[in-house]
C-alpha cells in the first residue's frame, strides 16, 4: 500500500446526509495529492439505490442502505485505486476493488436474498466526474435537504456555506439526471 491511509481521515469535513459536499470538500483540499481524482455520482433510474457497509445501517454487512443517490471520491495514486465514502464502515480509504466487492456485490451467507434480488432489480449506475470538473461545475443552495411540509432541514446542514455558484443555480438535480448531457461525466451501468 501506498501509505495513503495516514494522510486523510480526521482532517476531512464530513457532515452527514451531505455526500456531495463532502466529496467536494475532499477533492478541493486533496486533488493535488493524487495522479487523478474523481467525484462519482451512484444512483439509478429510480433513485433506489442499495449500497451495503454504510453507517447508517444498524448491521453494515448484512442490511443495506437504500439511497436515492449517493457520492464518494476515486483516487488514483500510482498504480493503486481507492475509495473514499465518507458513510462506509469499510478502510477510509478502502482500496477500490474490496470496496466495490463488499458494497455493491456482498457475499455473507446471512445477507437475506430479497435485498440481493433488490439491488439486481435496481442496478447501480455511476457517474465519474473529473475532480477538476467537478469543482468547476457543482452548485447547491441545499434546498433538496428542506422538508417541503415543514420547512425544516432533513439534515443538520455543514457549518460552512453552501457550494452555490450563482452563474450556475443549483443543479444537484441535474448531476443526476440520467438525461442530462449539459454536465461533465456519463452514467455507466454496473450490472
Amino acid at each position: 500500500s501506498s501509505g495513503i491511509n495516514a494522510e486523510y481521515g480526521e482532517e476531512c469535513l464530513y457532515t452527514s446526509c451531505y455526500c456531495e459536499e463532502n466529496v467536494y470538500k475532499f477533492i478541493e483540499k486533496y486533488s493535488e495529492h493524487f495522479d487523478e481524482v474523481y467525484a462519482v455520482f451512484i444512483s439509478n433510474p429510480r433513485q433506489q439505490c442499495v449500497i451495503w457497509c454504510q453507517k447508517h445501517s444498524d448491521n453494515p454487512v448484512v442490511r443495506p442502505v437504500c439511497w436515492d443517490y449517493h457520492v464518494l471520491a476515486v483516487a488514483r495514486k500510482s498504480s493503486e485505486y481507492h475509495v473514499f465514502d465518507f458513510d462506509t464502515t469499510l478502510p477510509f480509504p478502502c482500496p477500490f476493488n474490496a470496496y466495490m466487492t463488499q458494497c455493491f456485490k456482498p457475499s455473507a451467507p446471512e445477507i437475506s436474498q430479497w435485498w440481493l434480488q433488490f439491488a439486481m432489480r435496481t442496478g447501480h449506475y455511476f457517474r465519474p466526474i473529473k475532480g477538476s470538473d467537478f469543482l468547476e461545475t457543482f452548485s447547491s443552495d441545499r434546498s433538496h435537504m428542506i422538508d417541503e411540509t415543514t420547512g425544516h432541514w432533513r439534515s443538520e446542514p455543514p457549518n460552512y456555506d453552501p457550494i452555490f455558484k450563482a452563474d450556475l443555480g443549483h443543479n444537484l438535480m441535474d448531476f443526476l439526471d440520467f438525461e442530462n448531457a449539459t454536465l461533465p461525466g456519463k452514467w455507466l451501468d454496473f450490472n
